[in-house]
């Protein structure tokens, strides 16, 4: 590529990115110049700090310490990149090869800008700049040859932006498959959630076993009062005098501090050991080995993993280069292959179809406007990313309850099953239901043509999501009723009371969906073109939401208020004021519904002209 391409591709996708901008309103240009600016004012701040750590601290601290630091840096490096690769697990290209292929350019020089612009992030922003300042830091404290960890660190983020776009490089391919793209956005999201789950399970089984830190600690506190005791014992018995018992508590002292100081030597030790292993094993960790040893004097690990990590980096962006090749000469995509004929299935007219069945008490509208989104949502991957987070709740917090094994109160098991299926309630309705509209994209344009009342579309995409929020939500309240059993008519009252909840939710979510709309990329849960305005009011929304819902539990609260100012106690007080408060729900929700879908038709235009908006 000459220098006139590389100008005129560098100056095109400035143009890109200032269109994407401008189209998307002033306040969204301005909010972006204070995000860049925020940006640089972070990474100077982080480049002096790591400067003066390198400089002070650094230099006095052990070898197995630097190493601590350094792999503490890289893993949380790696794990911010990982967040920030899940944000779009397929790759966008800055320059997409197929609109360039007729221009006499080369497909590499265009690859070469598309590596360049993901270069751009706020992770190798934030880090990198302090990861410099610590090297640097470090030279100028005196080790000179640390300066072989600059072309260490080159390689290393040579290393990891290589493999990562690599890696986005063949997801593309596998995308180009439809079905296969939503299993591959599902799996990998769901992989990197359980694995960032992995130390929280290992802390809850423990299968290492033994005593922990805290217990060793504990127990040499325990060794202490109980000398302190003795001590304490013989002075009052006056076998000793009260300068000996000074002079024994002086020696206790120390010698609990000296058993502290070797216990956590010891720990550390191991921690270095550990870590030492890890960082020679792993690709990643030959910056944090290489850094380490070179203030050690040894030189060869660095050189070794310079070579190492760039070799892993110019084979991957090779690799990628050729994937991106094969994909844009169509053969992931069977472009020119004579597909193979298929002899549909024979149709059994007996079957009754999903689409087909009616919700019981409800209108023949709302019931197909509640299987359709019900169909639709099962088939949506950002649907499945979404039900992956009510697990992975019940995994953190039931874990933390079960090694915590607190003993709760039998008057506050109810308030804890609610408050779990109403998090989960929200968990799953705030994204799908706040934003129900925007999922329907140009789908959109059937309801603003159908006749049907603008009531029961509300209506059905509401039930449409009562298996997932009120379905998940019951689950989750059995669940936490077996940990924490309750009374008998408390499980009825809390489904009762979550099923009210629900109601309240739609009401203002439906309000939401209303006011503003926010179209959602398809596939993922990110949306296509961010406003402030929608983004302040979901904000807004999440604020108001658990003030809103927090009368539900009245009815417990009513119960536990007469237990205590009378002798009303074991009566089913709280599933009756439930019933009565899920009746008052579902009348309120059915006189507010009419109004919420007379204010549909008055907005349906300016939804419609939202949501079926594309980017350039």
């Amino acid at each position: 590529m000459n220098r006139e391409h590389l100008s005129a591709f560098l100056w095109l996708r400035w143009r890109l990115r200032y269109n994407q901008f401008r189209k998307a309103g002033p306040l969204n240009a301005a909010l972006y110049v204070v995000f860049v600016v925020c940006a640089l004012i972070a990474a100077v701040g982080l480049l002096i700090t790591g400067f003066l750590v390198g400089f002070f601290a650094l230099p006095h601290a052990s070898p197995a310490v630097r190493l601590l630091v350094w792999d503490g840096i890289v893993v949380a490096f790696l794990f911010f990149w990982t967040i920030g690769l899940l944000t779009e697990l397929q790759r966008t290209e800055g320059l997409a090869l197929d609109k360039v292929m007729h221009l006499p350019v080369s497909p590499s020089g265009a690859f070469v800008i598309n590596y360049v612009s993901s270069l751009f992030s706020l992770t190798l922003i934030t880090f990198v700049p302090a990861m410099f300042g610590l090297i640097i830091g470090d030279v100028c404290a005196g080790s000179v040859s640390v300066l072989l960890a600059l072309p260490l660190l080159a390689a290393f983020v040579l290393a990891v932006t290589g493999v990562t776009y690599q890696f986005q490089g063949w997801l593309a391919s596998l995308m180009a498959n439809p079905r296969r793209r939503r299993a591959i956005i599902v799996g990998v999201t769901t992989g990197f959630i359980l694995l960032a789950q992995i130390p929280n399970l290992l802390n809850i089984t423990r299968p290492w076993g033994g005593a922990s830190k805290g217990d060793a600690k504990s127990d040499a506190a325990v060794q202490l009062n109980d000398q302190r005791a003795a001590a304490s014992a013989d002075l009052a018995a006056q076998k000793i005098t009260l300068e000996q018992y000074q002079q024994r508590e002086k020696e206790l002292q120390q010698e609990f501090k000296d058993r502290q100081a070797r216990e956590s030597q010891q720990a550390l030790e191991k921690t270095g050991n550990i870590a030492r292993v890890a960082s020679t094993a792993i690709p990643p960790g030959w910056l944090a080995l290489g850094a380490s040893e070179l203030a050690a004097g040894s030189v060869l690990p660095a050189l070794l993993g310079t070579l190492g990590l760039g070799a892993i980096g110019f084979a991957s962006l090779r690799r990628a280069y050729r994937t991106t090749l094969r994909l844009y000469s169509g053969e992931f995509t069977g472009q020119g292959r004579q597909a193979p004929s298929v002899q549909a299935a024979p149709i059994d007219p007996s079957r009754v179809r999903l689409l087909e069945r009616s919700v019981p008490w409800v209108s023949e509208q709302a019931s197909v406007v509640a299987f359709t989104t019900f169909r639709s949502l099962i088939r949506a991957p950002e649907v499945k990313m979404t039900l992956i987070a009510p697990f992975i709740m019940l995994i953190v917090f039931g874990g933390s309850a079960m090694s915590a094994k607190a003993e709760i109160p039998e008057a506050v098991r109810p308030l804890i099953a609610l408050g779990s299926g109403v998090a989960v309630l929200l968990v799953c309705g705030v994204q799908l239901i706040g934003n129900q509209f925007g999922f329907d994209r140009s789908g959109f344009r059937a309801y603003v043509l159908s006749p049907v009342p603008r009531r029961e579309i509300l209506l059905g995409k509401n039930l449409a999501l009562v298996p997932f929020g009120v379905g998940m939500g019951l689950a989750v309240v059995l669940i936490a009723g077996i940990a924490y059993p309750m009374r008998i008519d408390h499980y009825p009252a809390v489904a009762a009371q979550l099923v009210t909840a629900y109601l309240v939710f739609c009401v203002l979510a439906n309000a939401l969906s209303i006011l503003s709309p926010i179209r959602m990329a398809a596939g993922s849960m990110q949306p296509s073109r961010v406003k402030m305005l929608p983004v302040l009011l979901q904000m807004a929304f999440l604020a108001v939401l658990p003030v809103v819902l927090l009368p539900v539990a009245i009815p417990l609260g009513v119960e536990l208020l007469l237990a205590e100012l009378s002798e009303i106690r074991g009566w089913p007080v709280s599933l009756v004021l439930s019933i009565l408060g899920l009746g008052i729900a579902a009348l309120a929700y059915r006189a507010v519904l009419s109004s919420e879908g007379r204010w549909l038709a008055l907005r349906e235009k300016a939804i419609l002209e939202i949501v079926t908006h594309k980017e350039e």
